[in-house]
């Protein structure tokens, strides 16, 4: 059976009025997971949104896990340019303990620019510093003095407690949209996440680069397969209820995050983007049984380790509906692939 998580909403729009509520609501959704069978909760992080983005992954992670018993609790991602990675060690220390071990810290460059532009922070600069602050992770969780001599960060004859509960620590999975990036997982990462918006065929060809990547350096490859998803009872009510992921997708593609394939050839704006298209070997829609057939798909093809789902974007569905779909999820369709 794939292991499968959960990527709740962290946003209230339009101007954040309520993010008690919502994390509230992530709480709630987490048990939920918890209690149908999914494997785990992650948190994404971005800055400066007018609709309360939440800021923090993983103190948000470290609620959901105090929450929960049971399941991974992780980012999803991190944006690890923007933060000492020091700061990261000791408090994915602190949660890796807390839970017993359930902690994955997921990272990535970003690509946003007020998320930089809060921090004073160079983009030019964000390869690097995720580079560096992957080795420096890593050995600050050797729960020993070590020294690092990089570019951006060095340490001489430092100490940094607690040791995690995971030996040698947490896994550390990386998510990247670019053939650079996908190798750099491969050299330095756990796992690769994917990104949710690109077509069967080009996250097949992502995939493959990967685990060459990963062979290469010695490592296990480990792919975490992310996708958007409508679940309901049918088909036509899956499109029905469909609006808000394809505002989502529509964003990303006037964003230019969508890589040219078959399916997108005649596509000239987001207007254009019907649920028809974007559920051609992308959306996981429909009924269990169809959410299954098409999962099936994606595991003979691209054989992945780790799923990630998420249903909730920020137009909906709302969350009583998102219970349920999550139990939906949970106990018609998880142990089933």
């Amino acid at each position: 059976m794939l292991p499968v998580g959960y990527l709740p909403c962290t946003q209230d729009p339009p101007n954040g009025a309520n993010m008690g509520r919502v994390l509230e609501e992530i709480f709630a959704e987490a048990r939920m997971a918890e209690e149908s069978g999914w494997d785990g909760c992650f948190i994404t992080e971005h800055h400066q949104q007018p609709d309360g983005y939440l800021p923090s992954p993983l103190l948000t992670a470290a609620m959901v896990g105090a929450q929960t018993r049971r399941i991974k609790v992780g980012t999803c991602v991190l944006l690890l340019p923007l933060h000492h990675p020091i700061h990261v060690a000791e408090d994915c220390a602190i949660i890796d303990l807390a839970t017993r071990g359930r902690l994955v810290l997921s990272v990535g460059a970003g690509y946003q620019p007020p998320d930089f532009d809060l921090f004073q922070a160079n983009p030019a600069e964000r390869v690097a510093r995720l580079v560096e602050g992957v080795k420096l992770i890593r050995q600050a969780w050797s729960g020993e003095r070590f020294s690092f001599e990089g570019k951006h960060f060095r340490l001489k004859d430092a100490l940094v407690t607690p040791a995690p509960h995971q030996r040698p620590g947490p896994p550390i999975w990386m998510a990247s949209w670019t053939e650079k990036g996908i190798a750099r997982a491969g050299r330095l990462a756990d796992g690769w996440i994917s990104d949710p918006v690109q077509s069967l065929p080009v996250i097949k060809g992502f995939v493959d680069q990967y685990r060459a990547a990963a062979s290469a350096a010695g490592r296990k490859p480990f792919v975490c397969l992310m996708r958007d998803a409508v679940v309901a009872d049918s088909m036509a009510q899956a499109e029905a209820e469909s609006g808000p992921t394809m505002v989502t997708h529509r964003f990303y593609f006037e964003y230019g995050a969508f890589r040219p394939d078959e399916y997108l050839k005649d596509i000239r704006r987001p207007a254009d983007l019907t649920f028809q298209k974007l559920a051609q070997d992308r959306l996981i829609v429909g009924s269990p049984d169809d959410c299954v057939e098409q999962l099936q798909k994606w595991k003979e093809l691209v054989r992945p380790d780790y799923l990630i789902i998420r249903f909730r974007q920020p137009g909906g569905p709302a969350h009583q509906r998102a219970l349920e779909i999550i139990r939906k999820f949970g106990e018609k369709v998880i142990p089933r692939i």
